[in-house]
C-alpha cells in the first residue's frame, strides 16, 4: 500500500506534468532571442594554403586551436562551425573576399565561402562579403566589371544578407577605392554602375558599407555613394610598439570610438566589437619590439560579454544612428592568429560563444 507522503509527492508530480503539458511545445524549448542582428567576420586563412598556421600558433599559442583542429578545409568542419554560431545567436558571417591583383584571379582565401555554400545547413546563417581591397588585392576600374559580376552572382544566393531587400557589400578600404577611381566622384560612378547591374539582374539595388574610424571624412564617404558605415576592428595598437595592455583598456577605448560615431556620423553605423587582439603568433620574432602590435593577454569570457553588451547598449541608446535591423558586427569568428576569435577551442570550449549569446539576449 502506498504511504501518504509518497502518494502526495506522486500527486504533485502528476499536477506539474499536466501544467507543463498545457504549455506549447515551442515555448517549452524556446531560447531568448537576440536583440540585434549579430554577425562576425570570417577570415579564411585555415583552408587551402595554411601558411597562417605558424609554429608559434602550434606551440606557444596552442590554446587558440579550434576543437576541429587548425585546418577547416572540409564541408564537415564548415557544418560544425555553422551550428556553433547559429546555436549561440550569431546570425551571419561577413566573409573576407579577395580578388588578386595579378593575372591569376582565384585564391584559396575564398575557399571558406565555397564550403559554406556547399554545406547542407547553410540556411541556418546568412552571409555577406567584406571586400578585402588592400595590398595585393586592390580593385580598380579594369577589374570592376568582373568583380561586379561575381558579387551579383553571390547576391542572388538565397542566404545572402539583405538590408531593406538590398544585398549588403562592405569595403575594407574606402581609401584604396578612392585612390583607384580618382576621388569621391569616381567611386560614386563605380557604385552607381554596380547598382545598375544589380537592378538588371532583378535586385532592387545594393547597400554598400565603408569601413572607417571616427576620424573618417563622413561627408566625403556619403558623396562617394556609400549608404552606411562600419569597421573591421579597432585594435588601438597596430604595430605601435606599446606592448601588453589590459583588455579593459580596449573596451574603454572602443566605447569612446562608439561615442564619437554617435556624435559625428551622418550615415547609419554598424558598431564593431573587437573581441580580442594579439598578433604575437604572426609578429613575434619577425618584427623588432618597437613594431610589435599591442596585445591584450587578459581577455576573458566575462570581459567579452561586457564588451559586446556595450555594443548592444549603443544600439539601444542611438536608434537614429543604427541601421533599422540593429546590425552589430564582431571581429571576428576566426582571426585566431590575430587574437580576435570566438571559435570553440580545446582550452576554453564554447565559453566565449556563451558570453556573446548572453550579451546579445540580455535586456539592459
Amino acid at each position: 500500500m502506498m504511504s501518504l507522503s509518497i502518494q502526495t509527492k506522486w500527486i504533485r508530480c502528476a499536477v506539474l506534468a499536466c501544467l507543463v503539458a498545457l504549455i506549447p511545445v515551442s515555448a517549452q524549448g524556446e531560447q531568448p532571442k537576440p536583440r540585434a542582428l549579430v554577425g562576425a567576420y570570417y577570415f579564411d586563412g585555415w583552408s587551402g594554403q595554411t601558411y597562417h598556421i605558424t609554429e608559434l600558433l602550434k606551440t606557444e599559442f596552442a590554446d587558440r586551436k579550434p576543437v576541429w583542429g587548425w585546418k577547416d578545409d572540409t564541408v564537415e568542419v564548415m557544418q560544425k562551425q555553422i551550428d556553433y554560431c547559429a546555436d549561440h545567436g550569431i546570425a551571419f558571417w561577413s566573409f573576407c573576399w579577395y580578388y588578386p591583383e595579378g593575372e591569376k584571379k582565384t585564391t584559396p582565401l575564398n575557399n571558406a565561402l565555397d564550403l559554406y555554400l556547399q554545406s547542407p545547413n547553410c540556411q541556418r546563417m546568412q552571409f555577406c562579403l567584406l571586400v578585402a581591397n588592400h595590398g595585393g588585392f586592390r580593385i580598380g576600374p579594369k577589374d570592376w566589371d568582373a568583380c561586379c559580376e561575381k558579387w551579383i552572382t553571390l547576391f542572388r544566393q538565397p542566404t545572402h544578407l539583405r538590408l531593406d531587400d538590398q544585398p549588403l557589400l562592405i569595403f575594407f578600404s574606402p581609401e584604396e577605392l578612392q585612390q583607384a577611381f580618382g576621388g569621391a566622384e569616381g567611386v560614386r560612378k563605380a557604385l552607381e554602375s554596380l547598382r545598375a547591374k544589380a537592378k538588371e539582374a532583378g535586385l532592387p539595388g545594393v547597400a554598400v558599407a565603408a569601413c572607417t574610424g571616427p576620424g573618417g571624412n563622413f561627408a566625403e564617404l556619403a558623396r562617394s555613394g556609400y549608404t552606411l558605415l562600419t569597421g573591421y576592428n579597432y585594435s588601438l595598437g597596430w604595430m605601435s610598439g606599446d606592448g601588453s595592455k589590459p583588455f579593459r583598456s580596449l573596451i574603454e577605448g572602443n566605447q569612446k570610438i562608439l561615442q564619437q560615431f554617435a556624435e559625428r556620423t551622418t550615415l547609419p553605423y554598424v558598431p564593431v566589437i573587437t573581441v580580442g587582439w594579439d598578433r604575437r603568433p604572426w609578429e613575434k620574432g619577425s618584427l623588432p619590439p618597437e613594431k610589435l602590435s599591442t596585445w591584450y593577454p587578459d581577455r576573458t569570457p566575462k570581459l567579452v560579454e561586457e564588451f559586446v553588451g556595450a555594443g548592444m547598449k549603443w544600439l539601444d541608446d542611438h536608434p537614429d544612428k543604427a541601421t533599422p535591423q540593429r546590425l552589430l558586427l564582431l571581429y571576428a569568428w576566426n582571426e585566431n592568429g590575430e587574437g580576435g576569435y570566438l571559435t570553440p577551442t580545446e582550452a576554453d570550449g564554447t565559453e566565449y560563444l556563451k558570453a556573446v549569446q548572453w550579451a546579445i539576449t540580455l535586456e539592459r
